[in-house]
């Protein structure tokens, strides 16, 4: 991987790893539960831990890239760097989603900012990141 890719990856997973983390602690933990309800997810109780432990896994993921694609054999190391910033694609887009529903308030996002823009910002990383590495 390039050093410019590793250095994404790097940002990416920390920026991915800390929001998920902070999940477990109030007040962000009753915070994520009240979008998943708001928003219309089935099974709320349950998709908070899946967003929760997504966030997580995608961050260690991301990190793992960055410090130690190395010890991955190629083909791997490209599957596993493709499907996580697709994950990070996917996963700010229903932040995007829930922060563009009418119901949810301000006060329950994060930095209680309603327009997306951390959304936004993750996904044009992440884009960045895929074509960065797309190019030799």
């Amino acid at each position: 991987m390039k050093k410019s890719v590793k250095i994404l990856s790097g940002v990416l997973g920390f920026i991915m790893l800390v929001p998920g983390l902070a999940k477990f602690r109030e007040p962000f933990k009753t915070f994520i539960y009240q979008h998943l309800e708001i928003i219309g997810f089935p099974f709320p109780e349950i998709m908070q831990h899946a967003v929760k432990f997504g966030e997580i896994g995608i961050g260690l993921t991301l990190l793992f890239l960055a410090f130690k694609s190395e010890n991955l054999n190629e083909v791997l190391r490209r599957r596993v760097f493709i499907l996580a910033n697709l994950a990070v694609i996917v996963t700010m887009i229903v932040g995007i989603y829930t922060h563009l529903h009418p119901d949810v308030p301000a006060e329950i996002l994060p930095l209680e900012y309603k327009p997306p823009v951390m959304g936004f910002s993750y996904i044009a990383l992440a884009l960045t990141n895929l074509n960065l590495n797309r190019k030799k």
